[in-house]
Parts: C-alpha cells; sequence; structure tokens
C-alpha cells in the first residue's frame, strides 16, 4: 500500500514535471533569444570599440610609442576579445539563430587572431605578421557586419 502511494505520488510529480517544461520551453526561447540579442549587441558595440582602439595603437606605433606599451594594449584588448568569445559561446540560443551565432564568434576569433599576429608583428618585426593581421581584421569585419545583418531578422 505504502509503495502504491509513493509510486502514485512519483508518478504526478513527474507528470507536473512533463506539463510545467513544455509550457516553460516557449518562454525559455524567447528569454535566450532576448538575452543573445543584448549580449550580441553589445559585443558589435565593443567591437567597434576594439577596432577604434586598435587603430588608434597603431598610429601611434608609427609615431614612436613604446614596442611594450604597443604589445601591451594588443595583449590587453586579445583578452577582452577572449572574454567575450567565451561568454557568447556559452550563451544559450534557439537553434534557429545558431549559425548567426556561430558566425559572430568566427568573426571575434579572426579578430583574436589578428591581435596574435600584431603583436608577432611588433615583437619580432616582420611585415608578413602585420599584413596576415590586416588580412584576418579584414575577415573578421566582413563576418561580424554578416552576422549583424542576419541578426536583424531576429529582431521585433
Amino acid at each position: 500500500m505504502l509503495n502504491k502511494k509513493i509510486y502514485t505520488a512519483v508518478l504526478f510529480t513527474v507528470a507536473l514535471l512533463l506539463l510545467g517544461g513544455c509550457s516553460a520551453s516557449q518562454e525559455d526561447l524567447e528569454y535566450y533569444k532576448k538575452e543573445f540579442l543584448q549580449k550580441s549587441d553589445a559585443a558589435f558595440e565593443a567591437l567597434d570599440n576594439s577596432s577604434k582602439v586598435l587603430a588608434d595603437v597603431r598610429n601611434e606605433a608609427s609615431k614612436g610609442m613604446k614596442r611594450t606599451k604597443i604589445m601591451n594594449a594588443i595583449d590587453q584588448g586579445r583578452t577582452a576579445l577572449k572574454s567575450m568569445h567565451d561568454d557568447l559561446f556559452n550563451s544559450a540560443v534557439p537553434k534557429e539563430m545558431d549559425p548567426v551565432k556561430e558566425t559572430l564568434l568566427q568573426g571575434i576569433k579572426k579578430k583574436i587572431e589578428a591581435h596574435d599576429e600584431l603583436f608577432k608583428f611588433y615583437d619580432l618585426q616582420d611585415k608578413q605578421f602585420e599584413q596576415k593581421a590586416d588580412l584576418l581584421l579584414k575577415e573578421s569585419n566582413d563576418l561580424v557586419q554578416q552576422a549583424k545583418a542576419e541578426l536583424q531578422k531576429f529582431k521585433k
């Protein structure tokens, strides 16, 4: 008799969880969508600021700024980009937004690689690293702009 009551209570609890999970699922998807849109908007703004700072650093470098200052600034930018990448990577998104998330993450990853190449350029003074960095920055910008355009269709 006691086993039957426990069994019934467990079944009732499982049924409630299943029914509750189904009704909350759409709300969860909307929440994830909203959160990712906010994070991606912040990422776009941060990426724009990062580009401006990097341009300023490179400009100052051409005017004789110390290499250690340049390399520190590039390293700080790379660290911030890695943090942004990890935050977005760990963000849950609805399945239909996965391709946009991947495009944005690829764009950020290219920008991180560009920072790595610029760091090598200022460390080793080899132009090939600067050229590769410029190419990676262009690819990064293209991917970020593509992600930005694709995200527009998810905004209401």
